[in-house]
C-alpha cells in the first residue's frame, strides 16, 4: 500500500510580503532615530592657554574707539616676521596677544580677519588664530586675493 505524500496536493508557495514591509519601515524608523544630524564643527583644535599678564601694558596704550572689524597683517620673511593689528605694527606674539586681549574684552563679536603674505609659514598663522580662539572672538576669517 502506498502513502499518501504531504507534498503532492500543495498549491503554489506564496510569500507574505506585509510582515516584510513592516520590518522594512521598522528599520528605516530605527535607523532615523539613532542618526546624529549635527553640523561638524571645523574649528581647528587648540591648547593655548592665555598669559598671566594679557592687557597689562597695551591697556594703557591703546585708545578705545568703536571699531568694525580686527585686521591683523602678518608681513615679513620666516626669520623677521611683522604683525600689524589695525595698522598697529609690532615683531612679537605676545604684544599681538595684548593687544587682542585688549580688543576681545572691549567687542568680541566683531570679525577677526587675519591677512598673511605668502611668504609667512603656515604656523605662524596658526599662533595668531589659535590666540582669536583662546580670546573668544566669534568670528575669525582669513584674508585671501581675488581671483
Amino acid at each position: 500500500m502506498r502513502r499518501p505524500s504531504p507534498y503532492r496536493d500543495r498549491g503554489p508557495l506564496q510569500v507574505a510580503m506585509t510582515p516584510m514591509i513592516d520590518v522594512v519601515f521598522l528599520l528605516l524608523i530605527f535607523f532615523l532615530w539613532t542618526a546624529s544630524f549635527q553640523i561638524v564643527e571645523y574649528a581647528l583644535p587648540s591648547s593655548i592657554s592665555p598669559p598671566s599678564n594679557v592687557g597689562s601694558s597695551a591697556e594703557r596704550e591703546l585708545e578705545i574707539e568703536d571699531f568694525e572689524q580686527i585686521v591683523v597683517r602678518i608681513t615679513g620673511e620666516p626669520g623677521n616676521l611683522t604683525y600689524a593689528v589695525n595698522e598697529r605694527r609690532t615683531q612679537e606674539l605676545p604684544e599681538v596677544r595684548e593687544i587682542l586681549g585688549v580688543l576681545a574684552s572691549i567687542k568680541n563679536d566683531v570679525p577677526l580677519i587675519i591677512d598673511p603674505v605668502e611668504a609667512v609659514p603656515v604656523g605662524q598663522v596658526i599662533d595668531v588664530y589659535d590666540i582669536g580662539r583662546v580670546l573668544n572672538f566669534q568670528e575669525i576669517q582669513f584674508a585671501v586675493e581675488p581671483d
